[in-house]
């Protein structure tokens, strides 16, 4: 285990398997699906997580942003404090006043496009590095009954246009009671979701496209040609049960 992963892992303090060196990842996602299951019974969540440099300083520095020490103590405080902050978010008004943001910055193009043809996406992908599983993955418990305080357990973002821990969950907590959605794998720079509940017309597929654009702008405009327009990214949403937010 690399000191990185180690360091995440004594963070997180639940239980968890790694996996190394796989040559394909129908192991992980086995057992991923394996312990959603366990979980219902349980009260905890699995998260993929890929280790990184990155991401381990980010745990850091959560802390250390709010004088906190790396004890077992002041992590659960922290984590007390997001999930606090994120209660108390009016997520609407959060992602309306992004939204009007972005829209401002493009006002000289059509940011919405249209609708195309396109499958439904139902696998994950940050796990990957090109065409096998990173050499070195984690898979953990998370023991919360609400799987939005995720994001309070694993703090990454603040960066760039990426939302702060607090808002994550927010927002997270209302695409789970609108969609059954669960945070399911997490980088230094992705969050990818499990949704129970996915839209099922283009209307539904839109109003959630326009939210995730407001959510993680770069989606939409770092997608190819040709598929960076909210509608694009509505048509891959409608009736998918994964959704992938990068943030550059």
């Amino acid at each position: 285990m690399t000191e990185e992963c180690k360091f995440i892992a004594d963070f997180l303090g639940c239980e968890y398997e790694i996996f190394e060196n796989e040559e394909n990842d129908t192991g992980i996602i086995n057992k991923f699906r394996e312990w959603s299951s366990q979980g219902r019974e349980e009260g905890f969540y699995p998260v993929i997580i890929i280790p990184s440099d990155i991401l381990a300083e980010a745990l850091e520095l959560a802390l250390e942003d709010r004088e906190m020490e790396n004890s077992r103590e002041e992590i659960e405080k922290y984590r007390e404090e997001i999930i606090k902050e994120a209660e108390s978010i009016d997520v609407k008004k959060f992602l309306d006043e992004r939204f009007s943001e972005y829209s401002e910055m493009h006002e000289d193009m059509d940011i919405m496009g249209e609708f195309l043809e396109t499958e439904p996406c139902h696998g994950f992908y940050s796990h990957i590095d090109k065409a096998a599983p990173y050499n070195e993955i984690l898979l953990v418990k998370i023991p919360v009954k609400n799987p939005w305080e995720i994001a309070a357990w694993i703090p990454m973002g603040g960066f760039n246009d990426c939302p702060e821990p607090a808002a994550q969950a927010a927002v997270f907590r209302y695409w789970y009671e609108k969609y059954k959605a669960v945070p399911a794998v997490v980088t230094y720079d992705v969050w990818e979701l499990k949704a129970e509940n996915p839209p099922k017309t283009e209307e539904e597929a839109e109003s959630l496209a326009k939210e995730q654009f407001s959510f993680c702008y770069d989606i939409v405009m770092q997608a190819a040609r040709g598929w960076d327009r909210i509608r694009a990214l509505a048509s891959t949403l409608k009736n998918s049960s994964a959704w992938y937010f990068w943030w550059d």
